[in-house]
């Protein structure tokens, strides 16, 4: 018989953690039945853009020319006051004219 052949002594193990019960699983709910889906209708083609034109370049605008001071203006003199004018004589009235008598003519 041959010899036994010396064995490895075994690591201990760690002592197993009591599992936590699980709670049952409720029944799924039965699933609708799909409704067909209405084909969708096909889409008209895009018509192609016309390109926009490019942009002109903007000119430059002129620099503006400095503006010349105003002249101070001279303070205006005071008027003086208008005197009061006097009160008009009432108009006299007129004694009509007596009628002319008619002209005879002159013998030539």
């Amino acid at each position: 018989m041959a010899p036994v052949e010396p064995v490895e002594p075994v690591a201990p193990v760690d002592p197993v953690e009591p599992v936590e019960p699980v709670a049952p699983v409720s029944p799924v709910a039965p699933v609708a039945p799909v409704e067909p889906v209405e084909p969708v209708a096909p889409v008209d083609p895009v018509e192609p853009v016309e390109p926009v034109a490019p942009v002109s370049p903007v000119a430059p605008v002129a620099p503006v020319e400095p503006v010349e001071p105003v002249a101070p203006v001279d303070p205006v003199e005071p008027v003086a006051p208008v005197s009061p004018v006097a009160p008009v004589a009432p108009v006299e009235p007129v004694e009509p004219v007596a009628p002319v008598d008619p002209v005879e003519p002159v013998a030539p």
